[in-house]
């Protein structure tokens, strides 16, 4: 399962790790495809497909770079304990699939490790506003090199004149 934010910022999936430190990238060829993650790796380190059954268990991982912590497969039942993080998986999938309440789980903490929503409401209005302003400023632009003046400039903006001529007439 993968999941991204609404500004593109974070694209988050629950990987399958396996024993080398390799994660689950996606799937193959009746297999996971795995490589190596982190800062200074070439991007095509570890990479292979290995047989998800191999997997010792699942961690969510953000293209941020965060991970959380590994959900670790036992292969004891009596061992299963999901407070712990530890899962007994009787049927693991060859694709490193979590299993399903793992998989939300998961998916929780990786949205718990976001900045609150209302920070990225913040980011899209300020960029928003950038968008805008350079837009007025060309249509500024475009209006004195026609010939409008100050004045009709800054009527149609809102502001006055000489507040017109002092933002834009140094241009």
């Amino acid at each position: 399962m993968s999941y991204q934010t609404g500004d593109g910022l974070h694209e988050g999936w629950d990987a399958a790790e396996f024993p080398d430190g390799r994660l689950s990238v996606g799937s193959q060829n009746g297999g996971a495809m795995v490589r190596f993650l982190g800062p200074g790796l070439d991007a095509g380190a570890g990479r292979g497909v290995l047989d998800g059954r191999t997997a010792i268990g699942w961690r969510s991982v953000c293209g941020c770079g965060w991970r959380g912590p590994l959900w670790q497969r036992v292969s004891d039942p009596s061992q299963h304990n999901p407070a712990a993080h530890r899962i007994y998986d009787p049927a693991p999938s060859a694709w490193g699939d979590a299993p399903d309440g793992v998989e939300h789980a998961i998916f929780r903490e990786w949205r718990g490790h976001l900045p609150p929503e209302s920070l990225a409401d913040v980011r899209a209005a300020a960029e928003a506003v950038r968008e805008a302003q350079a837009r007025l400023d060309e249509a500024v632009k475009r209006a004195r090199a026609d010939g409008s003046s100050w004045a009709g400039i800054g009527d149609a903006a809102g502001i006055t004149r000489q507040s017109a001529h002092e933002r834009w007439g140094k241009r």
